[in-house]
């Protein structure tokens, strides 16, 4: 099956679940039509070493037969003509799903108990939701990039201003009338100030409606005087400037802008709130130590848990008390633990090396806690 969004958590729960043998692999993909082959042979060579690898581990031919055949039947598929920038894909004898991402993710492949998921939940728990403004003086536009779609134009459902000639109802901002005694450069810098307060004015009144709260960062695709007259009159929303000709951008090229810097912006809120949860630990509301987390996953304590999904901690996890057992026969502790989390209702923010800065912050995990574990 192949999915155009991101899975919920009973999708994850789902994706968790053991299997005699599951293949994961994520690829980087180019959305060009002119990339099919090439994404293709990135794919078939990632599942075909892995395939390789479950021979030598001595899996039956018929169970090696049924994986080399799910495989088929994704090489054969559509998926290949409708990419964005990854792939997600999930194989095991009598399962195969494939999640196509708008965001990047690292190649990379796995094969054993269970499927690797951290990337998956990386995407999942990452907000990739972001406005765009393009503003110039000949025009404004606004624009959403999402978790599951590349950036689009928004279809406004006010009667705005469509240019500075319009919003100060003027022919051109260059006629050089007396208008209200505004002549030469000093009036075309009124001018643009009345149109930056026009348009952000209109965004509030678009936006709004979407996202009241204005939690969700706009990007604002623009050049001064423009680009400094709108960020100073906009205080409510998280603005990431992007300084240049915004009105000869293409949509690709906005949302290639918007997934570059999203990345940093996430970064600098989760280690704030790592920050945040250490605030807690006078209080007995914070577990860093793994035991103490998956006692605390399992008791549904966990309000929210930040970890590294790069690292693999081996072991074994009871699902009904928490307790942890490190081998090296076992599974990643942490994605297991990450599941139990989620399906407590806990939220779930995934990092990698070097994101998180804060002090209390060990490299692994930390939890933030409902209540003091007893």
């Amino acid at each position: 099956m192949t999915r155009y969004q991101l899975p919920d958590t009973d999708d994850l729960r789902r994706l968790g679940e053991p299997h005699e043998t599951a293949i994961t692999v994520y690829v980087e993909t180019l959305p060009g039509p002119d990339q099919r082959d090439n994404n293709l042979l990135t794919a078939k060579s990632a599942v075909d070493r892995l395939l390789r690898d479950v021979r030598d581990r001595g899996v039956s031919d018929a169970v090696s037969e049924r994986l080399r055949g799910r495989w088929q039947e994704i090489a054969e598929s559509d998926v290949w003509l409708r990419l964005s920038r990854s792939l997600a894909i999930f194989i095991a004898e009598d399962f195969h799903e494939v999640y196509v991402l708008p965001n990047a993710l690292l190649n990379q492949s796995q094969v054993g108990a269970y499927f690797d998921i951290g990337q998956l939940v990386r995407a999942v728990t990452t907000p990739q939701e972001a406005y765009a403004l393009t503003l110039s003086a000949n025009g404004w536009n606004l624009w959403r990039a999402t978790a599951t779609s590349r950036a689009e134009e928004m279809t406004l459902l006010g009667d705005h201003p469509a240019d500075v000639a319009d919003a100060t109802n003027r022919a051109t901002v260059r006629d050089r009338d007396h208008v209200r005694r505004l002549v030469g450069d000093e009036g075309k810098k009124v001018l643009l100030e009345t149109y930056a307060k026009r348009v952000a004015d209109a965004v509030e009144a678009e936006l709004g409606r979407l996202d009241p709260a204005g939690r969700t960062p706009l990007f604002l695709f623009a050049s001064d005087p423009l680009l400094s007259l709108y960020r100073g009159l906009d205080s409510k929303r998280d603005i990431v400037t992007v300084q240049g000709a915004a009105e000869s951008l293409r949509p690709d090229e906005i949302d290639d802008a918007i997934r570059a810097s999203l990345s940093e912006l996430n970064m600098r809120r989760t280690d704030a709130l790592v920050e945040e949860i250490g605030d807690g630990v006078a209080r007995g509301l914070v577990a860093s130590d793994l035991a103490d987390i998956g006692r605390a996953a399992v008791a549904g304590a966990i309000s929210t848990l930040v970890y590294d999904f790069t690292i693999d901690v081996i072991g074994r996890f009871n699902e009904s008390n928490g307790r942890i057992t490190y081998g090296n026969t076992g599974y990643d502790l942490l994605s297991r633990i990450v599941i139990r989390v989620l399906d407590k209702g806990g939220e779930v923010v995934a990092v990698r090396p070097g994101e998180v800065t804060a002090g209390i912050w060990n490299g692994t995990a930390i939890a933030a806690l409902r209540y003091p574990l007893s």
